[in-house]
């Protein structure tokens, strides 16, 4: 068998793998290590943009980010032999959430980052108790060396995104969104390598299809739009974005396959406009976020028009946002 049919064939059992009865089980699961994070009416969003938005705060994980979700379920769904020690590559919130699930369950843990991640990012990985390993300038690089360190130090890998349980994981958010605002409209979702609005849409997909699902990402960084466009993966040949968490230069075959069948829409946006979602969310709300926290009310201020009483729910992805980021997005720059 070749290669491309060997891929297809495992990207095939994954999607079959990543169902609605598997998210809300992964959501059963979870409440025992999280509860559920809240979802919070914005009055100042929603006079602003001329609809009723909802913020969905994920930034208030321990974490700080809702990777911790799918690094929790794939640890949960690992044999006890294989969770002996995991390894991972990440550009910093991966790395947390996998750092965070290795500690809970007693387990070594080393976690491959480029050489510029966010030092924000990579303290707090290491008061978890793993390993950093900084290698590279992109995930992609730092990915590759941490494939190579699994194949001759025998720890299991949890990749950041191209994972049926840790798309599972990712996807008990619209599980929650349900039971929090069963009336919701329309979801603004952030895209790295697309774990996140695969789990989502997936789930909404199957429990609520009239829901919209858009994806955004970031311009310097749209290698799932570009995809979708081509009806195949691209990967860009260069990345440029201030949000380090959706800097991916290629989408995730099973979130692409997702994305095919369950996203409504692409948006991109301009590294400007997250610094001044950034700015919204602390004038108006007094919350953090970072780069790739702040893309969905990116998209949503600059290019979502709204149709007449449309509920909206904002995912604030994560608030590990580095001091010169804040800096940079408070002093408007």
């Amino acid at each position: 068998m070749g290669l491309l049919q060997e891929t297809e064939r495992d990207t095939g059992a994954a999607l079959a793998a990543v169902t609605a009865g598997a998210i809300e089980r992964a959501a059963a699961d979870l409440r025992a290590h999280l509860p559920p994070t809240p979802l919070q009416r914005s009055a100042a969003v929603s006079a602003e943009v001329g609809c009723e938005v909802h913020l969905k705060l994920e930034s208030v994980q321990p974490t700080r980010s809702f990777k911790v979700r799918g690094a929790l379920t794939r640890l949960l769904r690992m044999r006890a032999e294989d969770r002996a020690a995991v390894i991972t590559a990440s550009g910093g919130n991966h790395g947390l959430g996998v750092a965070y699930a290795a500690r809970a369950f007693g387990v070594p843990c080393t976690v491959y980052v480029p050489e510029g991640a966010n030092p924000f990012k990579v303290r707090a990985i290491e008061r978890l108790g793993s390993r950093v390993v900084q290698f590279g300038h992109t995930y992609a690089e730092a990915h590759g060396e941490a494939r190579r360190a699994m194949r001759t130090g025998g720890a299991t890998f949890v990749h950041a995104y191209d994972d049926p349980d840790v798309v599972i994981g990712q996807g008990t958010v619209a599980v929650e969104l349900l039971e929090q605002l069963p009336s919701v409209d329309t979801v603004l979702v952030p895209v790295g390598g697309g774990g996140l609005i695969a789990g989502i849409a997936r789930y909404l997909r199957e429990r609520r299809p009239s829901v919209r699902v858009v994806g955004v990402e970031p311009a310097g960084a749209d290698a799932l739009t570009r995809s979708l466009a081509a009806g195949r993966a691209v990967t860009l040949e260069r990345v440029d974005t201030v949000a380090d968490g959706l800097a991916a230069s290629a989408p995730g075959g099973l979130a692409l396959a997702i994305a095919r069948e369950c996203v409504d829409r692409m948006v991109t946006v301009e590294d400007s406009e997250l610094l001044q979602a950034i700015r919204r969310y602390f004038e108006w709300e007094r919350l953090l976020a970072e780069p790739a926290g702040a893309a969905a009310l990116a998209a949503l201020l600059g290019h979502h028009a709204p149709e007449a009483g449309e509920r909206v729910v904002v995912l604030l992805s994560g608030a590990n946002v580095s001091d010169a980021a804040l800096v940079r997005a408070l002093d408007g720059r």
